[in-house]
Order: C-alpha cells, then structure tokens, then sequence
C-alpha cells in the first residue's frame, strides 16, 4: 500500500506503537538516538523521502531528532497540548488539588470496602436510580479525574446517604466543594469533546484544529461559574490555552488545510488578517506546479490570480456552536 502513496505523515511517541512498528530504544532517548531508530524504521518501509510532516509531543528530545536530524518538518501534538494546558491549570490551583484528594480518599475507600458499596446500592435501589459504581481516576490523566468527579455527581444523593450510615467514612464534601466540583466539569468538558475530536482515526483532523480551537476558547469564555475558585480555574486555562494554541492559525500547514477544507475556509479563523494571508501562500506553492504541468509563464499565471478572489462569510454550549453561527 505504501508503494503506491507519494506523501505522508506520520506520529511517533516513546512509549505507545505505531501502525508500522514497535521498536524498542536500548540507548539513552537523546535525539540522535531517537532519529536513528526512526529513520532505520523509515528505510525498512522505504517511505524515508516522502514524509513531509512527522508529529509528536513536545519533549525537546524528539523535536530535536525530527527537526536537526531527520529534517522534517515537526508538528506538535494538540492533544498533547491541551492536556498539558489542563495538568498546569490544576496543578496551579491548590484548592482544586485538595478537593481531587478528598475525592479520592472517598472512592478508594468505597473501592476497598464491599460493605459501603452494597450499602451505596441498596440506596441507589430506595431511591429508583440507576445502580452505578464510583469511578477510580488515575493522577497523571486529567480526562480520569473529569470522569470521577462526574461520576460522584450522578450519585451524589445516595452517597451522601451512604456516607452518614458508614461507621468509618472518611471525610465527605462540603456544599461549597460540590459548587467546586460541578464548575470544574462545566469547564472541563468542552477539552474533553476536542480531544475526543481530535483522535479520530478515521478522518483527518489538522484542518479542524483551529475551528476547534475557536470554539473551545469562546465555550471557556461564557461558561456560568459560581464560585470564585471555579473562576480563577477557568481564567487560567483560558490563559493557556491563548498561550499554547492561540497562534496556530498562523502556522501554514494547519492555516492551509482548515482553508482548503470546503466546510471552513475563512470562516474558521479567529482573525481575519490570519485567513487573507493564505491564498497568497497556496497561489505561491501552485504557480510553479502550473507553470510545469502547462508550460506558461508566471506572468500569465499571476494574471489570472489577479483577477480572482476567495469568498468571505460575514456572518450552547457544543465546540462547534461558535462557528456554526458564524456561518449561519
């Protein structure tokens, strides 16, 4: 299959596989050695000269391989950006960090206790609720923490009862805690739908990316928050987020194919000196091509180019709302 394909892309990371291999590195993960199991791993496939884009996360090491010595062209990872935007907002947030503990100390004793888990069933059952079990979370992955904590709110009423009936419970949250608990998924969710969006399989995603951008910053904007911590939370992450992805419509790959996507073109961009930079970039990269493949000159070329013009439209709570209502 891959003989027959002129360009590709490909991802790496160091500790998950790829469609193509697993390869373990022996020596130290420096990018010298990074790039040279990757590009014996290139040769075996003999697709060394037709990847023109290589993503990956963030670490100084793999960019290094790709960049000083692959040269190829590195595209970060978004989805390993924004979970990275995520961990720094909670981790500077110390109030957050000591609810997510309480949090866990009350599932990891429900975990461990089939006496309080039967007792939690038998209230979900007296109260004609579904019989649900609480969600254990894992530290390092954020999405884990979102779906604990939503869980505890589903149950939020018989454990509560269960909770007062336990001889040994630990300590329980407060009314304010719970306030915390409900912003935080409020703000949480929408990073959720945008990594799920952008791990698709199935279908291209860099010329989401930027509507998804977009949207996730305007859905951070406007969300109801009740509580002062909830608030400062928010605020962060929306700092991040402007920080770390607010400057990819600038970058040509992404800016180029969220236009060349006939469901974005302009209207997905955020500022539209950013959008009326582009079809001067893909007129630059065709007019070669068509000189080549016609045998005219670049005169003629840009003659046509001048008489042309790109469409610009002037005109909830889903990612997608912001832009739908701009094209609307």
């Amino acid at each position: 299959m891959l003989e027959t394909i002129a360009d590709l892309s490909i991802t790496t990371d160091m500790w998950t596989s790829d469609i193509l291999t697993t390869r373990e590195v022996f020596d130290s993960h420096t990018g010298l050695n990074i790039a040279t199991t990757l590009k014996n791993i290139f040769n075996e496939w003999g697709i060394t000269n037709k990847i023109v884009t290589i993503v990956s996360d963030n670490g100084s090491n793999i960019k290094n391989a790709i960049n000083e010595h692959l040269l190829k062209y590195h595209h970060p990872c978004v989805a390993h950006t924004l979970n990275l935007s995520i961990n720094k907002a909670i981790n500077g947030n110390l109030d957050i960090i000591q609810i997510l503990k309480k949090c866990r100390t009350i599932v990891s004793h429900f975990k461990h206790s089939s006496y309080a888990n039967g007792k939690l069933r038998e209230f979900q059952l007296q109260m004609n609720l579904p019989i649900l079990k609480i969600k254990q979370d894992i530290v390092t992955r954020w999405n884990s923490s979102l779906i604990m904590i939503k869980r505890l709110i589903d149950i939020k009423n018989p454990l509560s009862a269960t909770m007062s009936s336990l001889p040994r419970a630990p300590n329980y949250l407060n009314a304010s805690e719970w306030e915390i608990i409900l912003d935080c998924i409020h703000i949480l969710k929408p990073f959720e739908v945008m990594t799920a969006e952008l791990s698709g399989e199935n279908y291209v995603t860099i010329s989401s990316i930027i509507p998804l951008i977009r949207g996730l910053q305007h859905i951070l904007k406007n969300v109801q928050i009740e509580t002062t911590i909830g608030e400062a939370f928010k605020n962060t992450l929306i700092d991040v987020v402007s920080r770390r992805l607010g400057n990819l419509e600038m970058n040509k790959i992404v800016a180029k194919a969220t236009f060349l996507n006939p469901r974005f073109k302009k209207t997905a961009f955020g500022l539209l000196e950013n959008a009326n930079n582009i079809p001067k970039w893909i007129s630059d990269e065709l007019t070669p091509i068509i000189c080549a493949n016609n045998n005219i000159d670049n005169t003629e070329v840009n003659r046509i180019q001048s008489t042309t013009t790109a469409s610009t439209s002037n005109t909830s709570n889903s990612i997608w709302d912001h832009f739908d209502s701009k094209v609307s």
